[in-house]
């Protein structure tokens, strides 16, 4: 009678040997090639876990908001509205609606609509 033989895929790449079965039935069985990771757990499961009393982060307490405290503005400044950026107003058109500002801390002037701007 002819020897059996099997397809042997422990090789790396993309090749294969065909191997008789005595020599593979021989091997003694090997560690996994990858460890294997805890399996994840729904979102419903993990609620009812909680419930059974399972351990649970402690919520960290709430943050206190960051208060804010505006200064009056020295005369000619003005904040932008949006970012609360302080600049010096260079000149006015009030019939275009616009102010021409120079920013301090960007270092460089621009022109914005009045409603963009406040004296606060």
């Amino acid at each position: 009678m002819g020897k059996a033989w099997v397809l042997d895929t422990e090789t790396k790449g993309t090749g294969a040997n065909m191997v008789p079965l005595e020599k593979v039935q021989g091997k003694p069985e090997a560690q996994p090639r990858r460890p294997s990771r805890p399996a994840k757990i729904a979102p419903a499961r993990r609620a009812s876990q909680a419930s059974q009393g399972l351990e649970r982060k402690q919520a960290s307490p709430p943050r206190k908001p960051v208060q804010r405290t505006a200064t009056p503005l020295p005369p000619g400044h003005v904040r932008k509205k949006t970012t609360g950026e302080i600049g010096k107003v260079r000149s006015v058109d009030p019939k275009a609606g616009v102010a021409e500002v120079y920013w301090l801390r960007r270092g460089d002037a621009s022109t914005v609509p009045l409603s963009a701007i406040s004296r606060r």
